[in-house]
């Protein structure tokens, strides 16, 4: 109390406690006299509803909340001034920094019963509380960088829906994804907001223990704190950015170029362009043989057929490629497309390239080279290619605010996408729209994989007619692009077994049992269908009694039926594994034959 009565030159601390004030017990409150004490003093210093201040000793009655009011200018002072401290000793190095430390022990009204030993400790404690804040910084940084270029994503986007007709709703599902991963990012930033904010009241906590024991648990709240930050910045590396919401915008934005350049004249794609886009022109690897840079970047950057002005609205202001150093470029792109150009032992460009990838713009760079086009996939480019070996290919499809992602596989020289689902996308990954690879109605080639116990998984290949709802409706589950699929669904018994018009019968994909109700699209028995019974036949069901059309149920001819017993509601035929299907139709079991994948052949 004595140096209540003196009073103190330092304003960061309370005139009684002389600790310094915070923005959770120790905060600065303002007495009607003027004076501010924290809020644990005043707490006790209350007596039958009055408190004391102990500078001018006048007497003040509490209020009626309890509460005197929060002296917010001095808390804001004091906030500036930690955030100058804090900036101050971050920019210096860990030696500078220790020494500060040190100084700043010193400065402190040390209690002598101390051990050297904590306070080494305590020291080291601060060292490394000041390098994460300085981590926090730097990610703050990333994030208000990624978060700038979204912005400025959303708004070129905007721009283009305006002016566009005919892809305002693709236009306006890319501003959307641009919204959600902003509020991610926004989120995040919060995150990592309230961890520094967290590490800096933890840091005050270090300077003054009384005791070894209160030096322990300052010791571990510090560590919990130091572990619920550092996980909050690995997660920010990880989770950004998100390469399926950047390529997806990426995708619409380019064809929504296109769809301007055929619609309007030049003049109006040029209201658009800004200064650095008309700086990006240049491109350095001009000088490069034609085959080699085709070869060694992907084929969406490959623009220059295109006016001039469509190719500067087509890629976002941010990645401005051609005006980067050659070395830049050739560090972005996949590892197995480097390796043609150059040495395979490089440790300068393989620094460089780990240099470039280990910030979230720099990612963001690397995801943006990596983005490919159907047409890359479809003529399997080298890019296309290592980024399929790799297992970085995938299409995307958006409905109703739901994005699920589907697998795209080359096996054996054939592009296979299997049904869509919910999963997580792996760092670096290349996507597609569901619609750019998979036509919306047959004809078209699609897939089963199959499996029962004792057997490996082989696929089962079926060729859909055109013209037929049952085909729409089976290229839709086998894709997944209305949400359900036929994935991880049974067999459910063999007809006319061991007789002529032995199928076998599968396809409820909601209860898995042969009793599902639901169905995709209306009036399946309507279309021009083919009357057959061949071995191979694929048919939708239309039974008597039963309305089995109705649930989606589908049988797979395994022997041939009587030329006068012929199936009316045909839509396909098996084209390859047709042994499979009669392997599987002689198990013992049925239920027990699974289709574990679907999708279909690109």
């Amino acid at each position: 109390m004595e140096a209540a009565v003196k009073g103190d030159d330092n304003p960061e601390e309370c005139p009684v406690c002389l600790t310094d004030f915070d923005d959770t017990v120790q905060r600065p409150r303002c007495l009607p006299c003027g004076h501010t004490v924290c809020t644990s003093c005043i707490d006790k210093l209350k007596e039958q509803g009055h408190v004391a201040c102990l500078q001018c000793c006048v007497s003040h009655a509490v209020p009626e909340g309890g509460e005197f009011p929060v002296n917010y200018i001095a808390e804001e002072f004091i906030r500036v001034m930690w955030d100058a401290n804090v900036a101050a000793a971050a920019s210096l190095p860990p030696s500078a920094r220790k020494r500060k430390g040190e100084a700043r022990a010193a400065g402190k009204k040390k209690v002598a019963r101390l051990s050297k030993k904590m306070c080494s400790f305590l020291e080291e404690q601060e060292a490394t509380v000041m390098d994460a804040i300085a981590a926090c910084r730097e990610v703050e940084s990333q994030l208000d960088l990624y978060k700038t270029t979204l912005t400025g994503w959303g708004e070129q986007q905007r721009q283009l829906e305006d002016r566009l007709q005919g892809l305002v709703d693709q236009s306006k599902s890319a501003r959307e994804i641009v919204e959600l991963e902003k509020s991610h990012v926004a989120a995040k930033d919060g995150e990592v907001k309230n961890g520094r904010q967290e590490l800096q009241a933890v840091l005050e906590t270090l300077y003054a223990p009384a005791i070894d024991q209160e030096a322990g648990m300052a010791v571990a709240e510090t560590v919990r704190c130091l572990g619920k930050v550092e996980q909050v910045v690995e997660e920010c590396q990880e989770s950004f950015p998100d390469a399926s919401a950047v390529t997806t915008v990426r995708k619409v934005r380019v064809a929504s170029s296109v769809a301007l350049e055929a619609v309007q004249t030049v003049q109006m794609a040029l209201e658009t362009v800004t200064k650095e886009d008309l700086q990006s022109q240049s491109d350095p690897e001009e000088a490069r043989p034609q085959s080699t840079q085709e070869e060694a970047r992907p084929q969406s950057t490959q623009e220059e057929a295109r006016p001039q002005s469509t190719q500067e609205e087509a890629r976002p202001q941010s990645t401005q490629e051609e005006a980067r150093p050659q070395s830049t470029q050739e560090e972005a792109r996949p590892q197995s497309t480097q390796e043609e150009a150059r040495p395979q032992s490089d440790p300068a460009k393989s620094s460089a390239q780990s240099e470039l990838e280990s910030t979230i713009m720099g990612r963001l760079q690397f995801i943006l080279m990596l983005s490919l086009k159907a047409e890359d996939l479809r003529s399997l480019t080298q890019p296309a290619r290592s980024l399929l070996q790799a297992g970085l290919v995938f299409a995307v499809h958006q409905v109703e605010g739901q994005r699920r992602h589907a697998r795209i596989s080359l096996e054996a020289g054939r592009l296979y996408l299997y049904a869509l689902k919910e999963q997580p996308l792996p760092l670096g990954a290349s996507t597609l729209q569901v619609s750019e690879v998979v036509p919306p109605s047959p004809p078209c080639t699609v897939f089963l994989d199959l499996s029962w116990p004792g057997r490996a998984t082989r696929r089962v290949k079926i060729h859909l007619s055109p013209d037929t709802p049952w085909g729409r409706q089976f290229l839709l589950l086998c894709s997944g692009q209305r949400g359900p699929s036929y994935r991880n669904t049974n067999l459910l018994w063999v007809v006319r077994k061991g007789r002529l018009g032995e199928s076998v019968i599968a396809g409820d994909y909601e209860s898995n049992d042969g009793k599902g109700t639901s169905r995709l699209l209306s009036d399946l028995d309507k279309g021009e269908y083919r009357r057959s019974g061949r071995l191979g036949d694929v048919c939708g069901l239309r039974w008597s009694g039963h309305n089995r059309c109705a649930r989606g149920l589908f049988g797979i001819f395994t022997k041939n039926r009587q030329e006068n017993d012929m199936s009316g509601l045909v839509f396909g035929e098996v084209v390859e594994g047709l042994p499979v299907v009669v392997e599987a139709a002689k198990y013992s079991n049925i239920r027990k034959v699974t289709v574990v994948d679907c999708g279909v052949v690109l």
